[in-house]
């Protein structure tokens, strides 16, 4: 059986001899060791975020350049994610989450972690993406059952476009 739940790959494929040797040599150098060592600056090395972006700029094409500003270096999807909710929400003032079903697995423990135990919800998806109408009701319900407990606090209903827009789908939330 192939465990594809924690997406670990074949031991085989690990670059062991070349993380090895990469870092004797950064750890030989003592400017670079201390700062290879130390947390870095909030989005990342510049220089690496300068060479992600020009890789991307390359490999896309892009009308205008990926300036390294649009590139954040992190320790992986889950510390993103975190990083995204502890911005741009508030669990006191946030009724649900909406996340595609499957979704990643590790996932709904950053959203309990930061606060939103019991306001997790799943959205099915169907051969076009996420099915935005099924979206659309659940959100409506959500709004009704809100109102009857005296919660009249307005949600981003007139921006979930926005966030939700799926240019393959005929139907949008609004």
């Amino acid at each position: 059986m192939i465990n594809l739940l924690k997406g670990w790959p074949n031991p085989a494929l690990l670059p062991k001899a070349q993380i090895k040797a990469a870092a004797a040599k950064v750890l030989s150098d003592s400017d670079a060791s201390t700062e290879g060592l130390l947390y870095g600056p909030l989005p990342g090395i510049d220089s690496l975020r300068t060479r992600v972006a020009a890789y991307l700029t390359r490999f896309y094409k892009p009308e205008q350049p990926i300036g390294p500003e649009r590139i954040c270096i992190s320790g992986g999807a889950s510390q993103n994610l975190a990083c995204i909710i502890q911005v741009f929400s508030d669990p006191i003032y946030t009724r649900n989450v909406w996340m595609v079903s499957p979704t990643y697995f590790l996932a709904c423990r950053v959203f309990e972690d930061s606060g939103f135990q019991g306001k997790l919800r799943a959205v099915p998806e169907d051969e076009e993406g996420i099915d935005i109408d099924f979206l659309r009701r659940r959100l409506q319900q959500s709004e009704k059952e809100a109102a009857a407990k005296g919660n009249t606090k307005p949600v981003w209903l007139q921006d979930l476009d926005c966030v939700m827009f799926d240019p393959h789908r005929q139907s949008s939330l609004t």
